[in-house]
């Protein structure tokens, strides 16, 4: 379960809450991605990215760039995956989360 988000390639990814670089570089289907845990157990994945300005084990701010929109891995055309993981490890319905979490995503 996850959202994308169409946007030209290079367009700044910022991250909705703060947290903990998990993983930032290649990943199977994605290309490349960032995934971030937050002080909550909830884990944040951006996929497709074009370029990471993260590392794993960085701490992130809310707000903060993490990463460009690309068209890495399996994609049809420039845009943002994104995926949201609940403490348990379940994916869940991204756009509930994000809106509580103030993410703009149109």
């Amino acid at each position: 379960m996850g959202l994308d988000i169409a946007a030209p390639i290079g367009t700044p990814i910022h991250v909705p809450l703060a947290g903990t670089v998990v993983s930032s570089g290649p990943a199977s289907g994605f290309g490349m991605w960032v995934r971030v845990k937050h002080d909550d157990g909830t884990v944040t994945v951006y996929g497709h990215i074009n370029r990471s300005l993260v590392k794993v084990g960085q701490k992130v701010a809310a707000g903060q760039q993490i990463a460009e929109v690309g068209n890495k891995g399996q994609s049809t055309g420039p845009h943002l995956h994104i995926e949201v993981v609940d403490p348990s490890g379940t994916k869940i319905n991204p756009k509930p989360w994000l809106d509580a979490n103030g993410f703009s995503y149109t």
